[in-house]
C-alpha cells in the first residue's frame, strides 16, 4: 500500500493535471472564438465595401450619372440634369457614410437608445423634450416645391442604395444587429437641427449667470463676463451700419423656404454631448496681396473629432451647376467651396439666439400657465422612447408660446425659444449658392438665412472679395437675453429680427483683408445686440498680424497660417510670471526651473515645448485663485469662453477687488498660481521637473469611433492619440478631441490651384483604402489638389463607375 503523504500527493498532482488540461482547452477555445470573429469581422468589412468601377442598375435615375473618384476616393460627379445630380449624391454619399447618416437621423429623432440602451437615453430625452422631430417634419410640410423636390432626390438616391445592399450594410449595422429604415426628407433637415443644437447653448449660459449674478455686486458680475478686448478686429466697414431699421417681425413677411439656411456646424457621429470649444478661422485676402493678382480664401472650421469624419468632400456638375467642396453627410449640396465663378467659408458667430423663459403654471391645473393675468393651455404631447433591452420609457412633454419647457426643478419651470424651433426656420439655401455667380446672387441666397448666424466671407474671379453674417437675430422687447425673464407677461418677448440690410457686411474694404474667428465682429457703434458670447481675440488677432505682415501670399502661404502655433495669450502670461517673480520671488525650486524655460520661450505652443504646459496649469491655477474667494464651490460651474480676458483685464488693470485674500499684490497671486500649477501637473504628468514636460502628450489628438469602446472594436476602429502642437487659442487649435475638421484653400486665379482636405478620409468604413488616408496630411499641416476642371478630374480619376437608370 502506498503511504497516505504518497496518495495525496499523487492525488493533487493529478488533479492539477486535470486544471491544467481544462485551462490550456479553454484558452484554445477562447483563441478560436476570438480568431473565429476577427476573421469574421473582416469578411464582413470587406464584403460591404462599395462598388468604384464598372456600371451598376439603379431604379429611379433618368439619364447615367458619372461618378469618378480621385486618388482620395472624391466623387465627382456628372448628371444630365439636377435631379439625378442630387439622386446621386445621396447615393454616393450612402456608399462611403451610410451608418453615420443613420446615427445622424436617430440623433435629431430622440432614437439612439433604441439601438445603444440607456447611455444613449439622455440625448433621446432632450431632443423629444425639444421637439426636433416634430421639427424636422413640419419644415418638409412648410418647403416649397423646389427645395423639396431637392430633398426628394437626394432621399430616393439614399434609399436606391439601401435596397441594393441590405445583405451588405456597412458593418455597424451587423454588430448592433438592426436595419436602417427609408431616408425621408426630414431625416435631412434633422441632421441640420443636430448642427442648430451643437452651436447654440447659450441658454446653459443663461443659467450659469443667473447663478453667479446672485453671488456678486453689479461691478464684479461685469468683470467676470467680458465681451470685449483691445485685441478685437470688427469686420472692416461694419461701423457704417448707423441707425435701426423696422424691426423684421417673423410673421411679417412670407419667406420661401428654398432661401432658407440648414445650419452650419459640425456634427459628431457619435451619441455623446456637444463638447465644448468648438470655433472656425476662415479669411480672405485681394488680388494686391496676393502672388497671383486674384483674391484667395481660407477656411477651416474646428468641431469635435469623430471617426468617420465629420464631413464629406464632393464635386457636383450637372447643366447650371458645377460646384466642389465638402457637404454634410444626410445633407445636399456642398456647405463649403468654390463654382465656377465664387468661393466662399464660414465661422460660428455665436449670436444668443436662445432665451429662457420662467413660466408660471396652475398648481391646480398643471396644464395651465400664466400669460398676461390669464392661465392659458400649454400644448401637451407624449413621446415614446424605446430603450434597448429595456422598457419604453413615456415622456411627457410641454410646450408654451415661448417654447418648449426644459427643465422644472424646486417649482419653477423654464422655457426656451430658439430660432431654430420657430416655423419656416429651415431650408436649403446653399443650392442657390452652389449656383450664384456674384455678389449680389451669393447675397440673395442669404437673405433668408435663418440659423445659427454664421461669418461668410467671399471671393469670386473677378478680385472682389466680401462678408456677411447672416441669420435671425432676434430683437427684444426688453432684455439683452443672457439670463432667465419673466415669461408671464410680453415684457421679454421678441418683437422681430435685425433687418437683413443691417446685418453685419462688407465689400471690398480698402484693407483687403476679411478675417474671422468666431470673436467678437462688431464696433461698439453697431445699434444692435449679436451676442455678448464672443471667443477670445487671440486667433483672430493672430491671424491679421500675419496677414498685415507685408507678405504677398500663395496658396502654400494660406496653408501655413492655418498651422500656426504662436499664442498670444501665452506669451502675454509667459511675461507676466517673470516680471512677478522679480518682485516675489518662488521658494520652490521647480518653480525658478520653470521661470528659465518661460524666459527663453519663443511663444511657439510646439509639441516637445514644455512652456504651453507651465502656462497652462498656471492660467487654471490663477482662475481659482482670483475667483474661488468670490464664487466658492460655484467657481467649478464658472465658463466664459473669455475668461482669460477677465484674468488680462484683473493682472494689467491690478483691480484690487479682486486680489485674493492674503495676498499682498498680484506679483504674489501671480508667483503662487505658478506654484501651485506645477504642483498639479507633476502629478498628472509623473514628473516634478518642468524640463522633462512634453505640452503634445497631454493634449495628444484622437478620434473615437462611436463603438470603439466596445471590446476590441477600439483598435480597429479608433484614431489615434497622437502628440500635437497647438492650444485652444492658436490658429491651429490644439485640443484632444476638438480642431480642425477639414482645409481649404481656394485660389480664384486658378480654380485647380485650390487645395482641400478632411481629417481622416472618404469613407467611414474601416478596411477601406479611404478609411484615414488623408489623416498624415492633415497632421503635418499638407494638403491636396482639389480637382475643378473636366481635364484636371479626368487626369486624377482612378475609379469610374456608371449609374444607370434601371427598373423601378
Amino acid at each position: 500500500m502506498l503511504p497516505t503523504d504518497a496518495i495525496l500527493a499523487w492525488d493533487c498532482r493529478s488533479r492539477g493535471g486535470v486544471l491544467s488540461r481544462v485551462l490550456i482547452t479553454l484558452v484554445i477555445l477562447l483563441v478560436a472564438v476570438a480568431g473565429g470573429a476577427a476573421t469574421w469581422m473582416y469578411w464582413r468589412a470587406r464584403v460591404c465595401l462599395p462598388q468604384l468601377d464598372g456600371t451598376l442598375n439603379v431604379a429611379g435615375l433618368a439619364a447615367p450619372v458619372e461618378v469618378r473618384r480621385d486618388t482620395r476616393g472624391v466623387p465627382h460627379l456628372r448628371a444630365q440634369s439636377q435631379d439625378d445630380l442630387l439622386f446621386a449624391q445621396g447615393y454616393t454619399a450612402a456608399q462611403d457614410r451610410l451608418w453615420q447618416m443613420d446615427l445622424s437621423r436617430r440623433l435629431a429623432a430622440g432614437e439612439l437608445a433604441e439601438i445603444f440602451g440607456e447611455r444613449a437615453l439622455q440625448l433621446d430625452i432632450e431632443n423629444r423634450t425639444l421637439g426636433l422631430r416634430h421639427v424636422a417634419e413640419r419644415a418638409v410640410g412648410e418647403a416649397d416645391e423646389d427645395p423639396r423636390r431637392m430633398l426628394s432626390a437626394y432621399a430616393r438616391g439614399v434609399n436606391a442604395f439601401i435596397a441594393n445592399h441590405l445583405d451588405r450594410l456597412p458593418v455597424e449595422f451587423a454588430i448592433l444587429r438592426y436595419q436602417p429604415r427609408p431616408w425621408k426628407e426630414a431625416d435631412s433637415i434633422g441632421v441640420a437641427l443636430n448642427m442648430a443644437k451643437m452651436l447654440s447653448t447659450s441658454w446653459q449660459d443663461d443659467i450659469m449667470r443667473e447663478r453667479i449674478r446672485a453671488k456678486l455686486s453689479p461691478e464684479l458680475y461685469a468683470d467676470v463676463f467680458p465681451d470685449h478686448s483691445p485685441l478685437d478686429r470688427p469686420v472692416p466697414d461694419i461701423a457704417a451700419i448707423k441707425a435701426p431699421r423696422a424691426a423684421r417681425s417673423p410673421a411679417a413677411e412670407s419667406r420661401s423656404l428654398e432661401q432658407l439656411s440648414p445650419v452650419l456646424a459640425a456634427l459628431t457621429a457619435a451619441p455623446e454631448a456637444p463638447p465644448s470649444g468648438l470655433g472656425s478661422n476662415n479669411w480672405v485676402v485681394s488680388g494686391r496681396l496676393t502672388r497671383s493678382g486674384k483674391p484667395l480664401l481660407a477656411n477651416d472650421p474646428h468641431l469635435h473629432h469623430s471617426v468617420p469624419s465629420v464631413w464629406y468632400m464632393v464635386h457636383l456638375q450637372a447643366p447650371g451647376v458645377n460646384v466642389s467642396g465638402v457637404s454634410f453627410p444626410g445633407l445636399p449640396s456642398v456647405i463649403i467651396g468654390h463654382n465656377e465663378r465664387i468661393a466662399w467659408g464660414v465661422t460660428n458667430t455665436g449670436p444668443d439666439v436662445q432665451d429662457v423663459y420662467v413660466e408660471h403654471f396652475d398648481p391646480g391645473h398643471p396644464g395651465q400657465y400664466l400669460h398676461n393675468g390669464r392661465w392659458v393651455d400649454a400644448a401637451l404631447r407624449e413621446e415614446i422612447i424605446k430603450v434597448r433591452g429595456k422598457e419604453d420609457v413615456r415622456l411627457p412633454a410641454k410646450v408654451t408660446r415661448h417654447g418648449p419647457i426644459i427643465s422644472e426643478e424646486a417649482g419653477r419651470a423654464l422655457a426656451l425659444r430658439w430660432t431654430a424651433l420657430e416655423p419656416r426656420s429651415f431650408g436649403f439655401p446653399f443650392w442657390n449658392i452652389d449656383r450664384a455667380k456674384d455678389w449680389n446672387q451669393f447675397v440673395s441666397a442669404l437673405r433668408g438665412f435663418s440659423c445659427p448666424m454664421q461669418n461668410f466671407v467671399f471671393a469670386d474671379v473677378e478680385g472682389n472679395i466680401g462678408y456677411y453674417a447672416a441669420a435671425w437675430v432676434p430683437l427684444r422687447r426688453q432684455g439683452d437675453g443672457t439670463v432667465p425673464v419673466d415669461g408671464s407677461t410680453d415684457d421679454y418677448d421678441w418683437v422681430g429680427y435685425i433687418p437683413f440690410e443691417d446685418l453685419p457686411h462688407s465689400f471690398n474694404p480698402a484693407s483687403g483683408i476679411i478675417a474671422t474667428a468666431n470673436s467678437r465682429i462688431v464696433p461698439d457703434s453697431y445699434p444692435y445686440t449679436i451676442s455678448h458670447l464672443w471667443d477670445p481675440p487671440y486667433r483672430t488677432a493672430r491671424i491679421y498680424q500675419l496677414l498685415e505682415s507685408g507678405s504677398v501670399f500663395s496658396v502654400a502661404d494660406m496653408l501655413r497660417i492655418q498651422m500656426d502655433i504662436h499664442t498670444l495669450y501665452g506669451e502675454w502670461l509667459s511675461r507676466q510670471l517673470p516680471a512677478a517673480a522679480a518682485q516675489s520671488p518662488p521658494e520652490e525650486a521647480n518653480a525658478k526651473l520653470a521661470l528659465e524655460i518661460l524666459k527663453s520661450w519663443d511663444g511657439e505652443a510646439r509639441a516637445e515645448s514644455p512652456a504651453p504646459l507651465i502656462c497652462e496649469v498656471t492660467n487654471r491655477a490663477l482662475v481659482e485663485r482670483i475667483l474661488k474667494p468670490k464664487l466658492g464651490e460655484d467657481l467649478a460651474g464658472y465658463s466664459w469662453p473669455m475668461a482669460t480676458v477677465f484674468v488680462q483685464n484683473v493682472i494689467t488693470n491690478r483691480w484690487a477687488r479682486w486680489l485674493p485674500p492674503g495676498d499682498r499684490d498680484f506679483n504674489v497671486t501671480l508667483v503662487k498660481s505658478l506654484e501651485e500649477g506645477l504642483r498639479r501637473s507633476a502629478a498628472r504628468t509623473g514628473s516634478a521637473n518642468p524640463a522633462a514636460w512634453r505640452w503634445g502628450e497631454t493634449i495628444a489628438v484622437r478620434f473615437e469611433h462611436p463603438l470603439g469602446s466596445l471590446p476590441l472594436l477600439g483598435r480597429l476602429l479608433d484614431v489615434g492619440p497622437f502628440p500635437q502642437p497647438g492650444t485652444s487659442t492658436t490658429v491651429k487649435p490644439g485640443m484632444a478631441t476638438d480642431g480642425a475638421s477639414q482645409r481649404t484653400v481656394v485660389d480664384l486665379s486658378d480654380l485647380d490651384n485650390s487645395v482641400e482636405n478632411i481629417t481622416l478620409g472618404e469613407s467611414g468604413q474601416v478596411l477601406s483604402s479611404y478609411y484615414r488616408d488623408q489623416l498624415q496630411a492633415w497632421y503635418e499641416g499638407r494638403s491636396f489638389p482639389m480637382l475643378f476642371s473636366d481635364a484636371a478630374v479626368d487626369r486624377g480619376t482612378v475609379h469610374k463607375l456608371v449609374l444607370q437608370p434601371g427598373e423601378r
